[in-house]
């Protein structure tokens, strides 16, 4: 029986009622009985297995008989049913299996498999394969010595066993074992590769490589003080890294340090000529102011009424052009002051 309590009371009592049906008034038996009956009736045997198919064909023939057939009124034959019923058979009767008869029920299972998207269906079948292979492979996962091929094999048996392989279990430690293995004895390959002596170069070969040595080190020295130092970069300079990278063969192009340094060069040569131009200007312009205070400082400290206006704009003019301003304690200042009393003077006397 497949309810208790209560449900299952009135289980009983509605099979009660069907058999009592089948046996004093079959025709009586209708789909619902049917349903009802062979889905909650264990077809334990053969016997049990009989009746119900004797309900099911009363309830399919009932309206025929009665005249009373309709769409609402047929039969439903449920598969747990059918499948019950071949169990019922085939233990009763083992050899009546074919060989067409297992290729047939065999099909049935993948299409039943297919409908209920458990393609991958566990086999309980395969459970004590699996057991006999869980006791050969767990002392070698132990141990560290399974091979893959042993732990491909017990995943695949795992797979179809139970239909999924159990996450940390005895499958997927093996698989973890033969998976480190494997990576160590890649990294420990490389490492000898790497250990492996290289056979000495050509001298043709090595000379290249002398020369692109030699490029490098000129493009790191010149290349960090063009960053560095821009003003101090040199036409030597510019010199040395564009025949280090000609003996290269690296052409040189606008983006190369060598054109860098070149162009850096040029300005900083411009810059310097234009420093000293003006350098020897100023230079010229200080001697002439310097000149210019010591003579009319000579005639302001011997002779300061004689001062005239001429003597300090001239030492005013030459102050100017190489400080740029008169200032007020200069030479020029007093100068201007003493001509203005001697102009005074001079207004007074002839007054």
């Amino acid at each position: 029986m497949m309810a208790t309590g209560t449900t299952e009371q009135m289980l009983q009592g509605h099979q009660q009622d069907v058999l009592h049906k089948l046996k004093n008034d079959p025709i009586s038996i209708t789909a619902e009985d049917a349903r009802r009956f062979s889905e909650n009736f264990d077809a334990h045997d053969e016997h049990s297995a009989r009746i119900i198919s004797a309900v099911e064909a009363m309830a399919a023939a009932g309206p025929e008989l009665t005249g009373t057939e309709s769409l609402g009124d047929q039969p439903h034959t449920s598969i747990l049913t059918v499948v019950k019923d071949l169990q019922a058979v085939v233990d009763a009767d083992p050899a009546a299996v074919t060989t067409e008869v297992l290729r047939t029920a065999q099909g049935v299972v993948s299409k039943m498999q297919k409908a209920v998207g458990t393609a991958s269906a566990p086999h309980p079948e395969l459970e004590a394969e699996l057991q006999d292979e869980f006791a050969k492979i767990e002392p070698k996962v132990e141990q560290g010595i399974v091979t893959k091929a042993e732990a491909d094999h017990l995943h695949s048996l795992e797979a179809r066993a139970h239909g999924h392989t159990e996450k940390g279990g005895l499958t997927a430690m093996a698989q973890s074992v033969v998976a480190k293995r494997e990576r160590r004895a890649s990294i420990s390959e490389g490492s000898n590769a790497h250990d492996i002596p290289k056979p000495p170069a050509s001298s043709e070969e090595q000379s290249r490589n002398d020369r692109e040595a030699n490029r490098q080190a000129a493009e790191q020295i010149v290349g960090s003080k063009i960053e560095n130092e821009p003003e101090q970069v040199t036409k030597d300079d510019a010199a040395l890294v564009q025949s280090r990278e000609a003996r290269a063969g690296v052409q040189i192009d606008k983006d190369s340090v060598a054109a860098k340094a070149q162009s850096l060069a040029d300005k900083n040569e411009q810059s310097s000529e234009q420093s000293s131009s003006g350098d020897q200007a100023q230079q010229d312009k200080d001697i002439n102011r310097k000149m210019a205070e010591l003579d009319v400082g000579t005639k302001m400290e011997h002779e300061p009424k004689n001062i005239t206006k001429e003597d300090a704009a001239f030492v005013q003019s030459r102050e100017a052009r190489a400080q740029g301003v008169v200032e007020s304690d200069s030479i020029a200042a007093k100068a201007q002051s003493l001509a203005d009393q001697k102009e005074n003077r001079t207004a007074v006397e002839a007054n």
